[in-house]
């Protein structure tokens, strides 16, 4: 995964034009073009970008049987599923829909949908600073970085490519 760089010191908004306050995210998880790529058989819908922390939520969707590279958490992250099963390959319980997770800062696991899983994986993620991508699952180095900055970028490119509004991006910026 390449690492996406972001060109400037804000986040493209002019600071007298950026909103600090409440939104609301409408998801469409019907609408196959508003899922951003991600990885093979991942893609997710942007739900809030926080430029001061770094920090991003997303509705993750992974196909049974995908996964994403095994990756450390900066902050901590929530999760909620919605639908389908996944888990962690470092661990050994399975998520299913109504499953709650809670993971601590300094973390690093390896998200996989199980290959039995019943349907898609839908998963709510609120995520607390970035990601850092390792390029092996032990004693792994550095091999990409993900936050909400990144995550925006990535956003970006693909509303512009897809034909999409990008201005829409700009309300989940806070």
């Amino acid at each position: 995964m390449p690492i996406q760089a972001f060109n400037s010191v804000s986040d493209g908004l002019d600071s007298g034009t950026r909103d600090r306050g409440h939104f609301i995210a409408n998801l469409d998880i019907d609408d196959d073009k508003l899922w951003v790529p991600y990885a093979d058989g991942v893609w997710f819908q942007p739900c809030c970008f926080n430029v001061t922390s770094g920090g991003f939520s997303v509705l993750l969707k992974g196909l049974p049987g995908a996964q994403l590279g095994v990756h450390y958490h900066v902050g901590t992250v929530r999760g909620y599923t919605l639908q389908g099963h996944w888990r962690y390959l470092e661990h050994d319980w399975v998520a299913k829909p109504g499953t709650f997770i809670y993971e601590p800062a300094g973390e690093a696991h390896t998200l996989v949908v199980a290959d039995d899983s019943p349907e898609p994986a839908l998963i709510m993620f609120i995520v607390e600073g970035g990601l850092i991508y390792l390029d092996n699952p032990v004693d792994g180095g550095f091999a990409a970085y993900e936050d909400g900055f990144s995550i925006l970028e990535v956003c970006r490119d693909y509303y512009r490519d897809a034909g999409l509004d990008v201005k829409q991006l700009d309300a989940l910026i806070r």
